[in-house]
């Protein structure tokens, strides 16, 4: 349950990049206006966030598949 739980928390970052690298961003449901706070810090900012959390949760993933097959040729062997 503890790995599911761990992969879940990965692919919620990606997404989170993949929403933020949209063109249109985060946007609000109830109205679908872009969100765009009065102290907006930039497109290219958000932009980089969103790719730096997609890479960040692509590398999670990698690293917890890393861990499962170390373990698990541990217990193998």
């Amino acid at each position: 349950m503890g790995r599911f739980i761990l992969y879940l928390a990965w692919a919620w970052e990606i997404l989170i990049g993949v929403i933020l690298i949209t063109p249109i961003g985060p946007f609000c449901i109830a109205c679908t206006n872009a969100v765009q706070p009065p102290d907006f810090i930039g497109r290219t900012a958000v932009v980089s966030i969103g790719v730096i959390s997609i890479v960040l949760g692509v590398l999670g993933f990698i690293n917890g598949a890393r861990a499962q097959a170390r373990t698990s040729a541990a217990s193998a062997g």
